[in-house]
């Protein structure tokens, strides 16, 4: 059976489906940055790029599978949600596999044992925290997804939609926590400017700023999915 024709066979039956299959993957990216960052912080630099590489690799899987969606998503389609805002949403999502993998290219251009050792503790324990809440921001999003097919199933049932609100809700309490991590991170990079390099402090900021990319659109998909629920 052709590739288009899988997709349009689940479309067929929910217009969640395909993009919970994409949501898996998306999930699957950013648990595989948090390993390479992991190692980041145990100085196994082997492991590091392992798992810097398999995040390219499942983001490009993302991307294929995106595409996938989209030259399957026909307009003849019947569906309770317009298509164009699953599109929408389906470039939301993808963007979080994309934060995961400019997070994992930055791991790779400069050596972490340049990190001034009175700040190294902090500045990698903000890091996992920050990628920690990355990882729970991405599931918050796959349940989401999997919670909006329940939604459709059950003919917009409240409990659904209330479970559907909660997840959202949350999902903007997560994003809202890394910003705090990341705006510490970053009091710290420029109390301590004096004793690093421009070059660390860039490579230790965009670390950061990346990570802080998956939550802002983990809540931008989230946001979408709003948007599906209210019309």
């Amino acid at each position: 059976m052709k590739i288009m024709q899988v997709w349009t066979k689940l479309f067929a039956k929910s217009p969640f489906k395909p993009l919970i299959k994409h949501a898996e993957v998306v999930l699957e990216t950013v648990e595989t940055l948090e390993r390479a960052l992991e190692a980041w912080e145990n100085g196994d630099y082997e492991n590091m790029r392992k798992y810097a590489k398999k995040v390219d690799d499942l983001e490009d899987f993302a991307d294929k599978i995106k595409e996938e969606i989209r030259d399957s998503l026909s307009s003849k389609l019947f569906m309770p949600v317009d298509r164009e805002d699953i599109l929408r949403y389906l470039q939301r999502q993808d963007k979080i596999a994309d934060a995961a993998e400019n997070t994992a290219k930055w791991l790779l251009v400069r050596d972490p044992n340049d990190i001034p050792e009175e700040i190294k503790h902090e500045v990698k324990d903000l890091v996992i925290k920050m990628s920690q809440e990355s990882i729970k921001a991405a599931k918050l999003v796959y349940d989401a997804i999997v919670q909006m097919d329940t939604v459709i199933e059950s003919g917009f049932g409240e409990k659904e939609i209330e479970e559907e609100y909660r997840l959202i809700k949350e999902i903007g309490s997560v994003e809202h926590k890394i910003d705090e991590l990341d705006t510490k991170f970053m009091e710290i990079i420029f109390k301590n400017s004096s004793k690093m390099d421009w070059g660390l402090g860039m490579y230790l900021l965009n670390i950061a700023k990346t990570l802080s990319g998956i939550s802002d659109m983990a809540k931008d998909a989230a946001e979408r999915i709003r948007l599906m629920m209210n019309k």
